[in-house]
């Protein structure tokens, strides 16, 4: 049954209702003649931020305080720095040069280590080659071949961030 609406009409109709709903949604994507707000920036750095990591072997190391201040103090503790720093303690029965690998993954950029066996895995790891894109700081009383090495006595924020930085 034909209520007296011709198909001429009908077309008019629906192309009618379709000019309202694309005024509508342009409206809506553009208002004020700007696009869509863009997404919001990161809330964490850490992933783009250069890592330093500390690598420690014992909590009796002589290098350590002054080491992991000196890092500290380069990461800043404040959301603006651009360096991530973490500290590693390697367990006494770990196979080393796994772990130092495994630091390697997780990006850190620059593995300073203190104490004996961390010095001995570094060792081992640059022994079978330099990881790319890695730099090695040894905090020893004798450097390995590869690393950057400090004595711990010679240890700062000023020369780490230097090595850190690049």
């Amino acid at each position: 049954m034909n209520r007296g609406k011709s198909p001429a009409t009908l077309v008019a109709g629906v192309a009618a209702v379709a000019a309202v709903v694309l005024a509508v949604t342009g409206w809506l994507l553009f208002a004020n003649g700007t696009p869509a707000p863009s997404p919001p920036a990161p809330v964490s750095h850490v992933d783009t931020a250069t890592r330093a990591c500390l690598l420690t072997s014992k909590e009796s190391d002589p290098g350590i305080a002054g080491t992991w201040a000196a890092l500290r103090r380069i990461g800043g503790g404040s959301s603006g720095s651009d360096v991530v720093v973490q500290r590693y303690g390697l367990p006494e029965k770990a196979d080393g040069a796994a772990y130092v690998n495994t630091l390697v993954q997780l990006r850190c950029s620059t593995i300073v280590t203190t104490g004996d066996a961390a010095r001995s895995a570094v060792a081992s790891v640059l022994a079978a080659g330099q990881p790319k894109g890695v730099r090695f700081v040894v905090v020893a009383g004798r450097p390995v071949a590869g690393a950057v090495h400090m004595s711990p006595e010679a240890v700062s924020a000023r020369t780490l961030t230097r090595l850190v930085r690049g």
